[in-house]
C-alpha cells in the first residue's frame, strides 16, 4: 500500500495515471523510484556535495511477440533499461534535470529498436528551493 505522505509514490501514482500511450498501442513496460546518487545541478554546492535523483521510465511497444513466444529475446529487459539509465545518470553530469530527462530518452532509444515510445521522469527531492514542497521534477515523453 502507498504511503499518501510519501511524494515520490504520489507523484509515481499520478505519473502512472497520466502516462500517454503510443498511437495504435496500449502495451507498456515500465520502471519506477530507480534512485541514484549523481552531482548534477546549476549550483557549484550540488556539483560538489551530490544528492538522490529518481527516475521513472515508462516505454511502449508490442508485446504480444514476446507473450507468444515467451521469449526474453523479443522483449526489451527491464535490467538492461536500468543499466542504460544508471549509466547516464551516475556518468553523465549536468546542469539541468531537462538534460539529464533528455538524455536518458535518446540513449533508450538509440539502444533499444523494439521502443515505439518513452517517457522519462527526473525527480529532485533534494533540490535547493527554499521553501517546503513535496517534489520537483521534469517529465518528457519521446517517440521515434
Amino acid at each position: 500500500m502507498m504511503d499518501p505522505s510519501d511524494p515520490i509514490a504520489l507523484a509515481a501514482e499520478d505519473a502512472e495515471a497520466s502516462a500517454a500511450p503510443a498511437p495504435g498501442r496500449r502495451d507498456r513496460i515500465f520502471l519506477r523510484g530507480l534512485q541514484f546518487y549523481a552531482r548534477h545541478g546549476a549550483k557549484k554546492a550540488e556539483q560538489v556535495i551530490g544528492q538522490r535523483f529518481v527516475v521513472d521510465v515508462d516505454w511502449w511497444h508490442d508485446t504480444r511477440p514476446a507473450a507468444w513466444a515467451d521469449d526474453i529475446a523479443l522483449t526489451v529487459s527491464y535490467q538492461d533499461v536500468y543499466e542504460h539509465v544508471r549509466a547516464v545518470v551516475e556518468d553523465d553530469l549536468v546542469q539541468l534535470i531537462e538534460t539529464l530527462a533528455e538524455r536518458i530518452a535518446t540513449r533508450l532509444l538509440d539502444h533499444f529498436q523494439l521502443m515505439e515510445q518513452v517517457r522519462v521522469v527526473v525527480h529532485k527531492p533534494g533540490a535547493p528551493i527554499t521553501g517546503v514542497f513535496g517534489d520537483v521534477g521534469v517529465e518528457i515523453l519521446r517517440s521515434r
